[in-house]
């Protein structure tokens, strides 16, 4: 939780005003506090904590808790600690905002709210709607990472295209380690590509609106979406103890309906939907207005997190899952253990990269008929009949990448504890040997 509140503070720290801002005081501050309370009183899910939160806040007003906050920002880091403290949700948040605010409290025009749209939709594209990579690891297995979901309304035709990227992977991991969350829609959107056309509901909620009138509903899996469907192969997603709120119910849901295998750490612990509303003197904040409710175990994480399948710490999450991703392959289709047996090492030191002592490698130096290993600057080369010069990384103390290439790898060959050859191993299984020249 303390890792999530950083994350939090950071953002919050992100939104302080170039401009002079306004005078601040004491009364300004209590007309936040009570303006607060208020609409929590509107909106809050859980009633019965309302009058515990504002006593709380009145009650540091009182002592001059705020006093040493004497910016808008720092004013609104300590609102939200102390939101986060009392309530234990950590949806809340207190934002210093006056061009959202302020033309929502003085019911400006179209024109103001649409100068707001426009510039959500330029922060958007410059996150990429929040898609970040998208790529092929070995074994022909899919990558995607995305750090918060978009509202469809604007993101879809970003995140179709990068499924369509990924329609012919055989297995996919989606990594969302660093995902704050944002819209379930999204969440939506996406889950519905891992299934052929099927009516599966994902998620069933209610929230409060004005006056607390309770409205019930229900989100399934979308009738169709573009492009072709990834619903016949394995889906891993990463989470780590930050992942929260929409992408953690995107990973509970699709874990309980036995569609992805989670892998990584327990998520934060955030299940309930926002509504930002406006506060008094240019303030707002994210309340926690809903309840979600997962169709299959009629439960939620909320307070407790996800746990994962595959339980390892998040920077271990990627290696683990794209190891986990072949093996099953493998199982699937025997053919496939070839390119098992290829990439587990290539994966295995990219997760803890292999050492090799420079002497070690500095005596692999020599002729090999038409080859050459040459040692240079701590590094060793595979020259190919003074053409090409490529660099080699090991991935064991005798086994090596070659720079350029994943056609074949250099195998240096020891008989009775001498070297006398290295080889060229094919991706196929075939080899070429080419012995040391005699000095």
């Amino acid at each position: 939780m303390k890792q999530l509140i950083n994350v939090i503070l950071l953002l919050l720290s992100i939104g302080v005003y170039a401009q002079k801002e306004p005078d601040f005081t004491e009364l300004s501050k209590k007309q936040v506090i009570d303006s607060l309370g208020k609409e929590l009183e509107e909106f809050y899910i859980r009633p019965n904590a309302i009058e515990s939160i504002q006593k709380k806040l009145k009650e540091n007003f009182n002592a001059g808790v705020y006093k040493n906050s004497v910016t808008p920002n720092e004013f609104a880091s300590k609102l939200t600690m102390d939101l986060l403290e009392v309530s234990k949700d950590l949806h809340f948040r207190v934002m210093y905002d006056p061009e959202w605010t302020d033309p929502l409290q003085k019911n400006e025009d179209k024109k103001a709210q649409e100068k707001i749209k426009a510039a959500e939709l330029i922060e958007a594209k410059n996150r990429n709607f929040g898609f970040q990579q998208v790529r092929i690891l070995e074994g022909n297995i899919g990558y995607l990472a995305f750090d918060y979901f978009e509202d469809p309304a604007i993101g879809s035709e970003t995140a179709a295209s990068v499924m369509q990227f990924l329609n012919n992977t055989d297995a996919l991991i989606i990594d969302l380690r660093k995902n704050n969350g944002g819209a379930m829609e999204m969440g939506q959107f996406i889950s519905s590509y891992f299934y052929s056309n099927k009516e599966l509901p994902l998620y069933k909620y209610y929230y409060y609106e004005k006056n607390r009138k309770k409205i019930e509903r229900e989100m399934w899996l979308l009738p169709s979406v573009p492009g072709k469907r990834l619903a016949d192969i394995d889906i891993y997603i990463l989470t780590s103890s930050v992942t929260f709120s929409a992408a953690e119910w995107m990973s509970y849901s699709l874990q309980n309906l036995k569609r992805v295998t989670i892998v990584g750490e327990k998520t934060a612990g955030g299940a309930h939907p926002i509504n930002r509303v406006g506060i008094s003197n240019g303030f707002s904040v994210n309340i926690p207005f809903g309840e979600v409710k997962d169709p299959v175990t009629n439960l939620d994480f909320e307070g407790k997190g996800v746990m994962p399948d595959v339980l390892c710490k998040s920077e271990e999450a990627i290696n683990t899952s794209h190891l986990l991703a072949l093996k099953n392959l493998a199982l699937k289709n025997k053919d496939s253990l070839n390119n098992l047996n290829w990439f587990i090492p290539v994966i295995k030191n990219r997760q803890k990269p292999l050492h090799v002592d420079n002497a070690v490698l500095k005596s692999y130096q020599g002729k090999y008929g038409k080859s050459e290993l040459v040692y240079e600057g701590d590094n060793l080369y595979y020259r190919w009949n003074n053409i090409v010069t490529l660099l080699l990384t090991p991935i064991e103390k005798d086994l090596f990448l070659v720079d350029g290439t994943d056609e074949y790898r250099i195998k240096i060959v020891f008989e009775k504890k001498s070297l006398t050859a290295i080889k060229r191993i094919y991706h196929n299984g075939q080899e070429r040997v080419y012995k040391k020249d005699k000095v």
